[in-house]
């Protein structure tokens, strides 16, 4: 029997999921999704691969998990990055800002994933709510500035983040990526208002 290193059973199974999270985690960001198994799951988390199995039925479950955590990590930083700023202005810019250095630190790159790898519909469903929990206070933002075709405003914000994330390098500054990209969103959301 397996020593229990928390003082809980309920705890120790928390830490070991965590555990085995984690090395999910770095083994999709280090080597992609074909680099995720359970036996190299076991083998980074210093488990035996039997025990992956009592957290996870297979790689395919254990994959979505490990997506879906990073998602709601993804989406919880931007919520509350934008959630602390005052003006419609500043929210947006803060989104391309927290957006491209999320990129940029190389955790963008285990949702990126999601375009290379079927999920069962669940998971699909689960990602998608988070993505509009994600692009909700940046709706308010648009329509705060009196725009009227807000899902238009957001996909042009979203495609310009694109753009300039397929100009950056996980681990490089994107300083000059966020101000170039903000300074040519708020003048385009401007042109926009006006219209």
């Amino acid at each position: 029997m397996p020593r229990i290193m928390a003082p809980t059973l309920a705890e120790h199974r928390d830490q070991r999921h965590a555990t085995l999270l984690a090395a999910g985690h770095d083994l999709v960001r280090t080597g992609g999704p074909r680099a995720l198994t359970m036996a190299a799951v076991a083998t980074r988390a210093g488990l035996s691969r039997p025990a992956v199995y009592e957290y996870f039925t297979s790689t395919a479950d254990l994959l979505a998990t490990v997506l879906l955590d990073e998602m709601r990590k993804w989406s919880g930083d931007v919520v509350d990055h934008l959630a602390a700023e005052s003006t419609p202005e500043t929210k947006i810019s803060r989104y391309i800002e927290v957006s491209l250095g999320l990129i940029a630190d190389g955790r963008h790159e285990i949702i990126a994933v999601l375009s290379e790898t079927s999920l069962p519909q669940p998971v699909r469903q689960q990602i998608n709510a988070l993505h509009a929990t994600l692009a909700a206070p940046l709706t308010q933002a648009v329509a705060a500035l009196g725009i009227s075709d807000t899902d238009q405003a957001v996909r042009l914000i979203q495609g310009v983040v694109e753009a300039a994330a397929r100009r950056l390098v996980p681990g490089s500054d994107p300083a000059s990526e966020v101000r170039a990209s903000s300074a040519f969103v708020l003048a385009g959301l401007k042109a926009l208002a006006t219209s």
